[in-house]
């Protein structure tokens, strides 16, 4: 009886699996044949589900309803940057373990400042005529999972990133991309550098050929559902905004109009269309390229620049932001309308995230009877120098005081035969007392202490001792720097570190899950699922919970 009950159960199982196989079309593989890694700059995970109801149903709505959605995923660090958020993502470390602490730093020895992807060994490519263009991912201190993987594969995996941004394309493809490619905003082309390449691929030439940016931009930019409807936002007249060049700040959008004052291509990067043209780009890399059509795993690395830009210029609570969102959810669908269709939904899995969160605007919040404000760092660093002055004489004390870094003239506090430690200690104790700033630590007390839970934490995940200061700084929640951006994003508060994580494809479970997790875990789960070595220095921690069968 029990050998005929076993039997049964034996080819009801095979039944349920055909049955399953000849509805989608394919059985899953034993591990995906592409993973499609999408970061979406400054997205708040709020956004997800503020702009819920006017998303369609085949981009944002589908991968959240049809895949692992990670309601509670942050960044555990506070120089929440652009860059440092696209090598968290892909390293599994902190910054300060893969060492890319902000989007630049300062160099005390030769006194500049040097960009997170700066390079001095490579000219870009534009299938015309080269030129220095000095970018690599060389800066990084970590190899990303994606390199973990090439190397495993012996180099047949293939590995390739888009950005309208180089940021993000350098940062994501990682030390061995096959190719990286950016928006070049004066020429209106796709570029990449001789770090990938000597010349431009054929497709990539084709693509150019067809001039969509000049086309683009004979367009309008008018809200997609009537203006009434954005019941999710601020009148489109509200007045916390800065707007394109400070003129332009409500619908419509003649982009013909606004070009008059605006060098080459630049309006690109601020309008929804630089979203569609990224879309467009990553399909052709797609199919140009034959991602996903052999054993071994490809990568492709979307990145969308344009929601950051605008974000800066309007705020989160703009029309212009939603309805950006909402034009980004088409681009979405039909991308993964052509994953599908290709390469197969269970051949290739996708994750989509973001590189950090933004603050409200300061103005609104105090509006709102809300603590907030504007920091004047030159302000107090002028008051920070004439104290220094008074207690240690004339000179130099401050080398550099931007990213909410203090750089000490080490030299100079040397000669003058003063303990660096007290100097800290004395530049710390002043800056704490200003309006604005919510926590100062030296770079000692960073080297020499280990701190479990709250803000001093993530400054010390955003420190590493051969880029940062000498003193980090805290501003107070609502607190950003003065700037002509009406936003930012550089803290460890929950604004920007609440990012969205939504996984979805090969043997992805159907789940919306609550728990807090690190942004830092998604590196190692790839690794997981590929059977590879997961970065060296990666501290997140995989997610089988993710997966059936895991």
């Amino acid at each position: 009886m029990l050998k005929r009950i076993f039997i049964l159960l034996f080819l009801s199982n095979l039944i349920i699996n055909f049955s399953y196989s000849q509805f989608t079309g394919s059985i899953r593989p034993e591990k995906p044949r592409l993973v499609v890694g999408i970061v979406v700059e400054q997205m708040r995970q709020e956004y997800l589900d503020r702009f819920w109801d006017d998303f369609g149903d085949k981009g944002f709505k589908k991968l959240a309803i049809n895949g692992t959605y990670f309601k509670n995923a942050h960044l555990n660090y506070s120089l929440t940057q652009t860059s440092p958020g696209y090598a968290t993502i892909v390293t599994g470390a902190e910054p300060s373990g893969h060492g890319i602490v902000s989007d630049y730093w300062y160099i005390p020895l030769t006194g500049e400042k040097e960009k997170s992807i700066e390079s001095n060994k490579s000219y870009s490519v534009t299938g015309i005529k080269k030129q220095r263009l000095s970018y690599s991912p060389e800066n990084l201190f970590s190899a990303t999972y994606s390199d973990e993987a090439k190397l495993f594969s012996k180099g047949k995996s293939k590995i390739i990133s888009l950005s309208l941004n180089p940021l993000g394309a350098i940062l994501s493809g990682g030390y061995t991309a096959d190719a990286a490619y950016w928006f070049d905003d004066k020429s209106g082309k796709w570029i990449s550098n001789t770090y990938y390449m000597e010349e431009l691929p054929d497709w990539v030439d084709t693509i150019n050929a067809r001039k969509s940016p000049e086309k683009f931009l004979e367009r309008q930019w008018k809200p997609l559902m009537d203006i009434e409807k954005y019941t999710q936002t601020l009148p489109d007249t509200n007045i916390y905004e800065f707007g394109i060049y400070g003129t332009y700040k409500t619908f419509p959008y003649d982009y013909k109009e606004i070009r008059k004052y605006v060098r080459d291509f630049e309006l690109i990067n601020l309008i929804p269309e630089g979203n569609t043209l990224t879309t467009d780009f990553a399909i052709a890399a797609l199919l140009n390229e034959n991602l996903g059509e052999n054993e071994y795993t490809d990568f492709l690395f979307i990145n969308y620049s344009v929601t950051e830009n605008i974000g800066n210029l309007y705020g989160p609570q703009s029309v212009e932001l939603m309805d950006a969102y909402l034009r980004l959810d088409n681009d979405l669908g039909h991308l993964i309308t052509v994953l599908e269709e290709t390469v197969g939904k269970n051949n290739f899995i996708l994750y989509l995230t973001s590189n950090c969160g933004v603050s409200e605007v300061p103005q609104y919040l105090t509006d709102n009877k809300m603590p907030a404000g504007y920091f004047r760092q030159h302000y107090i660093k002028a008051l920070l120098n004439s104290y220094l002055r008074v207690i240690y004489g004339e000179g130099n004390w401050i080398l550099d005081f931007n990213n909410n870094q203090i750089y000490l003239n080490r030299v100079l506090i040397e000669d003058s035969q003063i303990p660096l430690r007290d100097f800290q200690n004395t530049v710390a104790g002043f800056i704490i007392n200003s309006k604005g700033i919510a926590n100062a630590i030296t770079s000692y007390n960073m080297q020499n202490n280990v701190f479990l839970e709250g803000i001093p934490l993530k400054m010390q995940n955003s420190y590493n001792p051969k880029r940062s200061g000498d003193i980090m700084i805290s501003l107070s929640p609502g607190w950003i720097e003065d700037m002509t951006n009406v936003v930012a994003h550089n803290s460890g508060y929950t604004y920007d570190t609440h990012i969205p994580l939504v996984w979805y494809g090969w043997k992805v479970r159907r789940q919306t899950i609550y728990d807090e997790i690190n942004i830092t875990n998604i590196a190692p789960t790839i690794s997981m699922i590929l059977n590879t070595p997961k970065p060296a220095l990666s501290t997140g921690i995989s997610m089988p919970q993710v997966f059936i069968g895991k």
